[in-house]
């Protein structure tokens, strides 16, 4: 099988070839990064479901799930790791429960849409900074963790459309110092200090001179090199992986990154690129946006759409026991299993690590892999389709009674609900 998409990250490679062995496991044979190739060979165990660590019938787990979800108070759905349509069935869910609702890389994502709300965005394709980019200036660390393909796809890729794809160089400004790759230039800084460094780079673009002779310990002079490479480029990129900015200012930093971008595009072209997203995180927040009008880090069915990315952050919510039952989805990787004494819901694909045992665990298939369905690529412009690719074979004999997916178990408990929108506690909470 060719041209098979990888869910594994938000990159969502589309040119992986995979084949069977002869006992139907599967196997990377072209492209994919270490991660892809691991995740894709994951055997198709059976999988039971629990109550509290005991074996029980899969009926049985749904029943006690929506006995659970049904006496909460004020419930969450999170996770939110899966395809396109496991995210839509646990927002209909939301919406009956009046629950909160958000995703477990969320964090990174709303440091972009705080940022965008500021100052606004100019973003590329992945695949206009494949074909034309010739300088990439990139903030952050672990890039082959949160985009593990970036350069043999993007930057050097083997064919480039407007551009010698051997002839771009870059800069690489974050913790470490370690060998750059081919081309690039490492500038070690710690990523605390981007806005101050983003903000300088944007004077010296200007052809302003910043004070001082170091910022965020980089040399000023160095700084000047980044910003004339920047000026004389002809498609510049200015990269991040919003995952390792600072959590509690990480909105600031993509904001200085935003405003460096506008400022490079008054010389010559420049584009804005936010790298990671795992667990379809930006397709989960179309998803509610399409249907509710409202972004993550909102309540559903309390009335209308309420959306407050502060008091409904999950994070905070489950560190402060503010919520009473939490329903956490977890099909694709990207979606830890959060230690919280909330009692919990748990459906998770095979293998998932659970840092003690829900109160009920349903296992459920992974999308791309057990059955078709669609994710978000991180750059925003593409829905790419997943197809099956295995058929699970237990005891030695086919069975067609595989996992079921997340969107049918989500459906089930639906079922098992009340059909109108249970009643909902109202919280007198001052906003922040």
């Amino acid at each position: 099988m060719s041209d098979v998409v990888c869910p594994f990250c938000a990159m969502a490679c589309d040119d992986l070839t995979v084949a069977h062995d002869r006992v139907g496991q599967l196997r990377v044979t072209d492209n994919g990064c270490a991660r892809a190739r691991t995740l894709f060979a994951l055997p198709a165990l059976p999988a039971h479901c629990f109550i509290r660590g005991r074996a029980v019938p899969l009926d049985a787990a749904l029943d006690a799930a929506a006995a659970l979800l049904r006496n909460a108070a004020f419930p969450a759905v999170g996770g939110l790791a899966a395809d396109t349509e496991g995210v839509s069935a646990a927002l209909a869910l939301a919406e009956r429960l009046g629950a909160v609702v958000d995703h477990a890389a969320s964090e990174s994502l709303f440091h972009g849409l705080r940022a965008l709300q500021v100052t606004g965005a100019m973003t590329a394709t992945f695949g206009e900074v494949r074909n034309r980019a010739d300088l990439f200036v990139l903030f952050g660390t672990e890039f082959d963790r949160h985009a593990p393909r970036l350069f043999d796809r993007i930057i050097h890729p083997p064919k480039a459309l407007f551009r010698d794809a051997g002839a771009v160089r870059g800069f690489l400004i974050g913790p470490g110092d370690g060998l750059a790759p081919e081309g690039f230039e490492r500038l070690t800084a710690n990523l605390i200090h981007a806005p101050a460094i983003a903000a300088a780079l944007s004077q010296l673009v200007a052809g302003e001179t910043p004070h001082g002779n170091r910022v965020g310990g980089i040399a000023m002079a160095d700084l000047a090199r980044v910003a004339t490479a920047l000026r004389e480029a002809r498609f510049g990129v200015v990269g991040w992986v919003a995952a390792t900015l600072d959590p509690a200012a990480g909105d600031v930093a993509v904001e200085a990154f935003n405003r460096l971008v506008v400022t490079v595009n008054a010389a010559t072209r420049c584009a804005g690129l936010s790298l990671g997203g795992k667990g379809n995180a930006l397709g989960a927040n179309y998803v509610c946006a399409w249907q509710y009008g409202v972004p993550l880090r909102s309540r559903l069915g309390a009335g209308p759409p309420e959306h407050d990315p502060l008091r409904y952050r999950l994070k905070s919510l489950l560190a402060e026991d503010g919520i009473d039952a939490l329903l956490w989805l977890s099909a694709l990787n990207g979606a830890e299993v959060p230690d919280t004494r909330t009692p919990m819901v748990v459906l998770a694909r095979p293998g998932q690590p659970l840092p003690h045992d829900p109160e009920v665990l349903i296992p459920v298939a992974v999308p791309g892999l057990d059955h078709a369905g669609s994710i978000h690529r991180g750059d925003g412009v593409a829905a790419l389709p997943l197809r099956r690719l295995r058929f699970h074979k237990f005891s030695g004999k086919s069975s067609a009674a595989t996992l079921p997916t997340a969107a049918a178990v989500l459906n089930a408990l639906l079922d098992r609900l009340p059909a109108t929108p249970l009643p909902v506690l109202i919280r007198e909470t001052a906003h922040v």
